[in-house]
C-alpha cells in the first residue's frame, strides 16, 4: 500500500528543529493570475513567488530564540516520513518568532526550492 506523508522534518543548516504537526512548504515559483475585462477572461499575467516554510517548533531548553532571528543564507531542508526532500537555498527567517504556550511559530523564506 502505498504511504501517503502525515510527518515532516524540517531542518536548518544541518540542526533539525523539533517541528509540530502541521508544518507546509511552498515551493515559490510562477504564480498566474486571470486578467479580465467586460468581456470576460482575457487571459494570465505571471510574475514569480518565493518559497516559503512555516513551521511551529516546541520550545525546549535548547531552543533559542536569537539563532532562530539570525538565521540568513542558509540552508533549509524540508523531509517527508516518505522520503521526498526539498531543499530551500539561501533561506532566510522571514518573521520574528513568535513565542506562545510553549511553542514558537517559525516562517522562512528562500531563493530557490529544489526537489529531490
Amino acid at each position: 500500500m502505498t504511504q501517503i506523508a502525515g510527518k515532516v522534518f524540517v531542518t536548518i543548516n544541518g540542526q533539525r528543529l523539533r517541528s509540530k504537526e502541521g508544518a507546509s512548504l511552498e515551493t515559490g515559483g510562477i504564480e498566474r493570475e486571470p486578467v479580465v475585462s467586460d468581456s470576460g477572461v482575457d487571459g494570465f499575467m505571471e510574475k514569480y513567488t518565493a518559497p516559503k516554510v512555516d513551521c511551529k517548533v516546541s520550545l525546549t531548553n535548547d531552543v533559542r530564540l536569537a539563532d532562530l532571528q539570525a538565521f540568513r543564507d542558509g540552508t533549509l531542508v524540508f523531509e517527508t516520513d516518505t522520503g521526498r526532500v526539498y531543499t530551500l537555498t539561501g533561506a532566510w527567517n522571514a518573521k520574528p518568532p513568535k513565542l506562545e504556550k510553549g511553542e514558537v511559530t517559525l516562517e522562512f523564506g528562500a531563493q530557490e526550492c529544489l526537489e529531490g
